[in-house]
Formats: C-alpha cells, sequence, structure tokens
C-alpha cells in the first residue's frame, strides 16, 4: 500500500489486463451520467489496481477502486485507463473496495449492509467500521488539470 510520504505514479493501463474480483451492480442513469461526465470533462480520479500474475506469466492487475470508472471508459471506447498500481495483499483490496462502496454517496441500503457484514466477518468491530473512510487519492494530474477526456472512438 502507498505511504503517506510515496509519490503516487498514474500508469495507462490496458483495460483488456485488468479483472474486477469483486463486481458491484450499478443503476443505469447512474453510469450513464458517469459516463457522460467523463465524456465531457475528462477523469477526475485514476483508478486503483494491484498487478498479479497471469497464467501465461505475463503481468495483469486486479481493480481495487474504480469500477464504475473502469466499465465508463470501456463504453466509451478506450483501450487504456489511467491508473495508480500499488502493491496490495488480497485482503487489503477486499478491504478497501467495501470501504469504497460503503463511502459512496449514494449506495443501495442493501449493499451498505453486505459491505458492513463483509468487514464485521473480517474481524472488524462497528466502532472500527465507522472509522474506515475512503481512502483520499489525487482527483486532478499533477499539472493541476483533469486527466484526458475518453470520447467514444
Amino acid at each position: 500500500m502507498t505511504k503517506p510520504d510515496e509519490t503516487l505514479v498514474v500508469e495507462m493501463v490496458p483495460i483488456e489486463r485488468i479483472s474486477v474480483p469483486n463486481p458491484r451492480v450499478r443503476s443505469k442513469v447512474s453510469f450513464d451520467q458517469l459516463v457522460e461526465s467523463i465524456s465531457r470533462v475528462g477523469l477526475k480520479k485514476p483508478i486503483t489496481l494491484t498487478r498479479r500474475e497471469e497464467d501465461d506469466g505475463g503481468t495483469g492487475f486486479d481493480l481495487v477502486c474504480g469500477q464504475g470508472r473502469l466499465e465508463a471508459h470501456a463504453k466509451l471506447g478506450q483501450s487504456e485507463i489511467p491508473a495508480i498500481v500499488e502493491d496490495v495483499s488480497d485482503e487489503d483490496r477486499m478491504l478497501r473496495s467495501v470501504v469504497e462502496n460503503i463511502a459512496r454517496r449514494q449506495h443501495r441500503p442493501l449493499e451498505l449492509l453486505r459491505d458492513i457484514g463483509e468487514l464485521r466477518k473480517r474481524g472488524y468491530s462497528d466502532r472500527e467500521i465507522a472509522t474506515k473512510p475512503a481512502s483520499p487519492k489525487p482527483t486532478c494530474n499533477p499539472s493541476g488539470g483533469f486527466w484526458p477526456r475518453a470520447r467514444p472512438v
């Protein structure tokens, strides 16, 4: 996991090399709004990935955070997406995915309960769960602007 004093590096990662181990279902309306937003102003926040070795010996990636952004980029016909690639254990990947889903502004009550239940199964107390914020990541690129716009190709 990235330490506070480390500089985050954003890489362009081929979408076809990314798997989503803990997929979520999103509403069509909010997904379409996300696609439209990324199409108009670009990606505000890179997705977060962790590396994994593929069966053929190549490098693949597992999604940690950003499924909606990943799917929106794919829908816009993009072949790559800006990503922060971190060394994250399977346990931490799952925890961060669950925490991000809990922290979403608009979440379905049943998803929230399921995610809280997942954290409880992993041994976290209600007090610990209540203090788990989503990991802050940059929303702008180092030059101060948004990440490049993804436009349909």
